[in-house]
């Protein structure tokens, strides 16, 4: 398969976010038993969104160095696997952990980068919480855009 990157405009903003992910369910339930706030929740509706999430996202910006933001992210819901396990059993949930990555295609730019060290391997595989990855072109040189005239 040879599909081909998603352009998203002229800045990068890479993240990454941790959800909780169903059709439905009672997304306040789900951060009062973390006691974590989500940085935003989608409601399933007819026909977008598709599922219901609860999401606590980490913002990296232009930052290249994801692998210090996954480390953020890990610090903050490694001490509720418990709890996590505990939700997803109770409300019959997924859990992902998903990347945006914005790849700029300016020659002269290095590519983001990141690891999945070994406490992170082992709180996915202790939560089964799946890993999720989205790339977007991004231009912040204006080459696409000499292109299209």
């Amino acid at each position: 398969m040879n599909e081909k990157l998603t352009y998203s405009g002229n800045k990068c903003n890479n993240y990454l976010y941790f959800s909780f992910d169903a059709d439905y369910f009672d997304t306040e339930k789900v951060t009062q038993e973390l006691n974590i706030e989500p940085t935003s929740v989608m409601i399933k509706k007819e026909s977008v969104p598709k599922s219901t999430a609860w999401k606590y996202q980490i913002d990296a910006g232009t930052d290249i160095d994801l692998e210090t933001y996954i480390e953020k992210l890990i610090d903050i819901i490694e001490p509720k696997i418990e709890m996590i396990n505990g939700l997803k059993e109770k409300y019959d949930l997924t859990t992902r952990i998903q990347f945006v990555i914005d790849i700029d295609i300016n020659p002269e730019s290095s590519t983001p980068y990141f690891g999945l060290n070994k406490r992170t391997v082992e709180f996915l595989a202790k939560t089964g919480t799946e890993v999720d990855f989205d790339l977007y072109k991004t231009d912040t040189i204006g080459i696409l855009n000499k292109m299209s005239k």
